[in-house]
């Protein structure tokens, strides 16, 4: 704790949870509470509902005194996660919308992300300036996204855009509107997994097919994000969108340079095969791309860590992020020792203040740079 204290913090992987999500309904039009009262809302398509998980999806000393699931009393969020740590900024990325990734209703989903986005302003980023948030939008349909965008994009404390995908790749035009509307506000793209991909035939999969277990999905998984990367880079997303920021969250970044040296060695050899891109792919990766540190792989040494924290394409790409509240929380006291001091600003907050722009510190932040 004490080797945080000297550098503020900004975690951007924090969920918030909503102790009953009824609470949402409030937040609807009449006609969309109605709905949602005779159908329900499910708030979960997800690897739980595929695969029997080897433990509990949160951790147990995150569950509030004061009832509801871990991560569902801001209060207590901030005591047990917040103050003991010095973060200065949690990023919100809510996880109740990740279930309309598997709703067959398109006018549904985008209501329920838009009132929730409405909630969460409301009640977590409006009661404390240590709050941001990453607005929700689905990929059902951009156009409506790009409108939820507009609405909410300059309510103080929206810092980014959370896009939850369906089997698109992120590098299709379809995603064009939405792409628009975030360089036009100057939000990066927040790119979390929904826990839909590699467990229906409607959403991403990975190498093979969908997976038999929970730990097989684990393991694999990486390749979804690595997937839509290259695909942004090759299809010509940032030539369309120069300005476009992603923040890669929860995919790791150990795979990132080796994928990297292996698109730059093909397209020198055979540029024309893609005719969208006008730079070696690991440009665009430098520009247009960041990366969290959970879930942060663990190598055999030390040395070995901190020899892939030490690389400069790196040092100046990763983020800190911890997942509170799963069960796999990166402590901010362990990880942030095991960084290189040399780029510990950079990961701690400097990385973050350059994707996000200052706001990303809020107004009554005591912990943000003079």
């Amino acid at each position: 704790m004490s080797d945080t204290a000297r550098l503020p913090v900004i975690d951007c992987d924090v969920h918030p949870l909503v102790k009953n999500p009824d609470d949402i309904l409030g937040y609807m039009p009449a006609r969309w509470r109605r709905h949602f009262e005779v159908t329900g809302i499910r708030t979960y398509g997800r690897a739980r509902d595929s695969y029997s998980h080897p433990h509990r999806t949160y951790r147990l000393d995150a569950v509030p005194a004061s009832g509801g699931p871990a991560g569902s009393d801001r209060d207590y969020l901030i005591a047990s996660h917040i103050e003991p740590y010095g973060i200065a900024t949690a990023l919100l990325l809510p996880q109740e919308p990740y279930g309309v990734t598997a709703w067959g209703n398109i006018p549904a989903s985008v209501a329920f992300c838009n009132a929730a986005n409405s909630y969460f302003l409301e009640n977590w980023v409006g009661y404390d300036d240590r709050y941001a948030l990453a607005v929700t939008v689905s990929a059902h349909d951009p156009d409506e996204a790009a409108r939820e965008i507009r609405r909410q994009g300059q309510q103080p404390g929206v810092v980014g855009i959370q896009l939850l995908l369906l089997e698109q790749m992120m590098g299709s035009r379809w995603f064009d509107p939405i792409y628009e509307a975030a360089c036009e506000l100057s939000l990066p793209i927040v790119f979390h997994q929904s826990g839909s991909e590699g467990c229906h035939a409607s959403s991403q999969v990975v190498a093979g097919g969908i997976p038999r277990s929970y730990g097989e999905r684990h393991a694999v998984l990486s390749q979804v994000g690595a997937a839509n990367m290259v695909d942004m880079i090759v299809s010509g997303v940032f030539e369309r969108f120069p300005h476009l920021r992603v923040v890669m969250v929860e995919w790791g970044f150990s795979w990132v340079l080796s994928l990297l040296a292996r698109m730059d060695y093909l397209w020198e050899q055979d540029p024309l095969s893609a005719p969208l891109m006008s730079k070696l792919p690991s440009d665009y990766a430098r520009t247009h791309f960041t990366f969290t540190t959970q879930p942060l792989d663990e190598p055999g040494t030390l040395a070995e860590l901190r020899a892939l924290f030490g690389h400069p394409d790196l040092a100046h790409a990763l983020l800190f992020s911890s997942d509170y509240p799963h069960y796999d929380t990166d402590d901010p006291g362990f990880v942030i020792k095991r960084i290189p001091e040399g780029c510990r600003a950079k990961v701690c907050y400097q990385n973050a203040v350059a994707t996000f722009g200052m706001r990303i510190f809020r107004p009554g932040d005591t912990r943000r740079p003079r």
